[in-house]
């Protein structure tokens, strides 16, 4: 929570431990410094990006992806002191920055295999040369992770997930099929959730 409200640089052991009324003592003996702290909130990120990525990987259609859009929308808000600022903190802790580029390899090789599964069954064209998935994947990965910084960045605070889906889909549609065009407009008209 604090990270989030004021920023990981202007956070300090003492104010962690304020929160949590517990002595600094006491909290630097679990977590002897803020590096520590932020490794295990980067750890519980990347196990709940990955929860996310699981559950629709299985069968990737339109519905399952725009759900997974919408839970990475709520996710990254719920860490985005990280997507604000992943640059530097991934430069001041190389733990980290080892652990984030291994986790974006993942999430790339997933998208792409998504692209290559809706190829197949028809809702996007065939790869039109061969490594545009990847680097539409690339994109992708890019356009959801910075997204908010992009917001920011263009004077726009209040962050908005029909904006957010909008974007991510925008980097798709010139990729479907007369099929996938079809799907997607049903889901837009009425969105389906397989998970209540």
């Amino acid at each position: 929570m604090l990270f989030n409200r004021d920023g990981f640089v202007n956070v300090r052991l003492q104010h962690i431990a304020d929160e949590a009324v517990v002595s600094v003592g006491n909290l630097a003996y679990h977590f002897p410094n803020k590096d520590a702290i932020l490794l295990t909130i980067y750890e519980e990120l990347a196990r709940r990006q990955k929860e996310l990525l699981a559950e629709y990987k299985v069968v990737p259609l339109f519905d399952n992806i725009d759900r997974l859009i919408r839970r990475t929308f709520r996710l990254q808000q719920d860490y985005i002191f990280f997507y604000l600022d992943t640059l530097e903190l991934i430069r001041a802790n190389t733990a980290i920055a080892e652990a984030h580029r291994q986790h974006i390899s993942w999430q790339v090789a997933q998208l792409k295999a998504m692209y290559d599964f809706n190829a197949a069954r028809g809702a996007m064209v065939a790869e039109p040369r061969e490594g545009l998935f990847e680097q539409l994947a690339l994109h992708f990965w890019t356009a959801s992770d910075f997204w908010f910084t992009r917001e920011l960045a263009r004077g726009n605070p209040e962050f908005e997930e029909q904006a957010y889906r909008s974007a991510l889909w925008a980097l798709l549609l010139p990729y479907f099929t007369e099929m996938g065009m079809r799907e997607y407009g049903q889901m837009l008209q009425s969105p389906y959730d397989f998970f209540f």
